[in-house]
């Protein structure tokens, strides 16, 4: 499955606004660096770089990276200014000093909020995590200003609980299930909430006095497998994720594009329009036969299994519902069948319209892919035109919900330092 064509470079957006914006993001992508590195990188000259960096270590933004004894020598050496040969030419002076985000210049909080559950994370300015909490309750009980007192109560909580002073806290990413508006902060529908078009950002804003970037969940999945795996962000990538629904993220070179909100509704192409129920009101959707909900609820059709809460089972409900139909039962190899062929429909939708140079299949419920993949592949090969197919790579990478905040975390930071770098 991970056999795949060299995919077409495409020009990096990433670097783009204020010189410290681009030294920001390349610390961000290749890690601790010499400046000499950073010149190359950047395509600023040596002395700027010496220069944003003074200012920036000043600032507490940026500060030496703690190194084992001899680390610096696989690096060119660090001067003040350059020699007649250039950034590839050789260096004279001091040692290279590796430069790094300062982890203590502040934190940011990542929420994810999906049916019957919210998880938060916060991480310090190096992206590294600190601590996690999850709490279980009746999301769709919630009404519009339960919501906001919610989550506002489950970041209040996180910084108490890591002694995070309020002045630290840069920014707060949240991820939803369904469609948000990441461009007004608006959560306009998600099947893990009975209320619809809430504006969730301004009052959060309003609580803490920070930035507030929120996604739909399978983009910070997107987001998270970038960068997790580099080799995927060349070019146009279509994350789609299964689980608790299904969801695609697109991002191009690595960030999410179309505007913030560069999520679809994969999930609800309708494949028969008297088909199963699904969470949207709607027959036939993709999600109604191949989201864990969809087959935990057809399995029990013909199993003794207990309820659902929500109708969204656990993981350890899902993981019974694997072990029996690996087990050889035939009515739940019928339904992963079906799941296969779903999945191959939404890969085909997402190659046939958007061309990508990568899809990529995510999320809990591609632990069951081995079950699917027959059929899968089966019905892709005929769903496709072949050329089409040949020209996209596709990778199955099993996720946990962890991912979702892992994204979050990436996209907050990536906020947190475009509003740093205009108004520095």
């Amino acid at each position: 499955m991970d056999q795949q064509p060299e995919p077409p470079k495409r020009n990096s957006g990433v670097a783009r606004g204020s010189n410290r914006g681009r030294l920001v993001e390349a610390l961000r992508r290749q890690g601790p660096s010499p400046r000499v590195e950073l010149a190359r990188s950047t395509g600023l000259s040596f002395p700027a770089i010496s220069a944003l960096t003074s200012r920036l270590i000043a600032d507490e933004l940026l500060c030496e990276a703690e190194t084992e004894t001899g680390a610096a020598t696989s690096w060119p050496n660090d001067t003040d200014e350059e020699d007649a040969d250039g950034l590839n030419g050789r260096r004279r002076g001091r040692p290279a000093v590796l430069l790094t985000l300062n982890p203590a210049f502040g934190r940011i909080i990542a929420v994810s909020l999906r049916m019957n559950q919210i998880e938060t994370l916060i991480a310090d300015f190096s992206g590294s995590d600190l601590a996690q909490s999850r709490l279980a309750l009746a999301t769709r009980a919630l009404d519009s200003a339960a919501l906001c007192e919610l989550v506002i109560a489950q970041i209040e909580a996180m910084l108490e609980a890591t002694a995070t002073p309020r002045h630290r806290l840069l920014g707060i990413g949240i991820a939803l299930q369904g469609i948000v508006n990441a461009d007004t902060g608006r959560h306009l529908w998600s099947p893990a909430l009975s209320v619809t078009d809430v504006d969730l950002a301004k009052p959060i804003r309003q609580a803490f006095g920070v930035e507030v970037a929120m996604a739909n969940d399978a983009v910070a999945v997107a987001l998270a497998i970038a960068a997790a795996e580099p080799a995927l962000t060349q070019g146009l990538s279509a994350t789609i994720m299964v689980g608790h629904g299904v969801g695609m993220g697109v991002v191009v070179d690595g960030e999410a594009r179309w505007g913030t909100g560069a999520g679809s509704e994969i999930g609800h192409v309708k494949l028969a329009p008297n088909g199963p129920q699904c969470r949207c009101g709607q027959r036939g959707c993709i999600e109604a036969h191949l989201a864990d909900y969809a087959l935990y609820r057809d399995a029990r059709t013909f199993l003794d299994l207990p309820p659902a809460p929500s109708q969204q089972p656990s993981d350890a409900q899902m993981a019974l519902l694997r072990e029996r139909a690996s087990a050889g039962d035939p009515r739940l190899e019928h339904l992963f069948h079906q799941a296969g062929h779903a999945l191959a429909e939404a890969v085909a939708v997402t190659i046939s319209v958007l061309r990508p140079n990568h899809v990529i299949l995510a999320g809990a419920g591609l632990q069951a892919f081995e079950m699917m993949r027959r059929a899968y592949e089966e019905r892709l090969e005929q769903a496709v035109l072949p050329w089409l197919l040949k020209s996209t790579a596709i990778h199955v990478r099993p996720s946990e919900s962890v991912t979702i905040l892992d994204g979050m975390v990436r996209r907050t930071l990536e906020v947190v330092d475009r509003n740093y770098m205009e108004t520095s």
